[in-house]
């Protein structure tokens, strides 16, 4: 009787996967894609979620006045009373409605077109993947974006509700109060000179990182 024979084994070929680093033109054109992308994007979310706040806040209002209506002879009228302040009268309510819709419209389009632009910058210069880098760094980003506006949101929210509510709890402006109005808001443009800078900065990180680590192989 013949013995068995074990097979021979099977050994993969080692063979070694080499990726070429970035060329200097496409680290270049990633590092301004990521600036202009995250930036632009970065001012399209902002104007979705001011847009987005400020519907939810007419919403309320408009609830609380329909409560109240029903309630105590319609004397509570808080959204009269804001469109009023802005210069329209209650039957054109509409008008706020429509401006607040299409900011969010608006907003979403900026938004994707920061998206597209930075697509099309890398892909211009034959970036490997340009999708595949565009929609990684975009949600590395945002999830960033979120996490710092999160931790930052508590610390900065008090400050300028301190200034405003001592206006209005006062009743009338007075020099100190102007002063500190001015102060708030000239730390507000300092403050969003800054953001854009910290934005540029991290997208073009991230957009580094990204087509670095899809870049194909040789």
């Amino acid at each position: 009787m013949s013995q068995l024979t074990q097979p021979p084994g099977f050994s993969y070929p080692n063979e070694r996967v080499v990726r070429p680093p970035l060329t200097r033109a496409h680290r270049n054109r990633a590092w301004l894609a990521g600036a202009v992308s995250n930036t632009v994007l970065t001012a399209g979310l902002t104007i979705v979620t001011l847009a987005g706040v400020l519907f939810l806040i007419v919403v309320i209002m408009s609830l609380v006045q329909g409560i109240a209506r029903q309630s105590d002879g319609y004397q509570v009228r808080p959204l009269d009373s804001v469109l009023e302040a802005v210069g329209l009268s209650p039957q054109h309510a509409w008008v706020a409605w429509l401006v607040l819709i299409v900011g969010m419209l608006l907003g979403a389009a900026v938004g994707w077109a920061g998206i597209w632009i930075g697509k099309a910058m890398i892909a211009s210069v034959g970036v490997a993947r340009p999708w595949a880098v565009t929609w990684s760094a975009t949600g590395i980003l945002v999830g960033i974006g979120l996490i710092a506006s999160t931790v930052m949101s508590p610390l900065i929210a008090p400050l300028i509700t301190i200034v405003f509510g001592a206006v209005l709890g006062s009743g009338s402006v007075s020099g100190e109060d102007a002063s500190g109005i001015a102060l708030t808001f000239a730390a507000s443009i300092l403050a969003t000179i800054f953001s854009l800078l910290v934005y540029a900065a991290a997208g073009s990180l991230v957009w580094w990182w990204m087509a670095h680590a899809l870049r194909r192989a040789e």
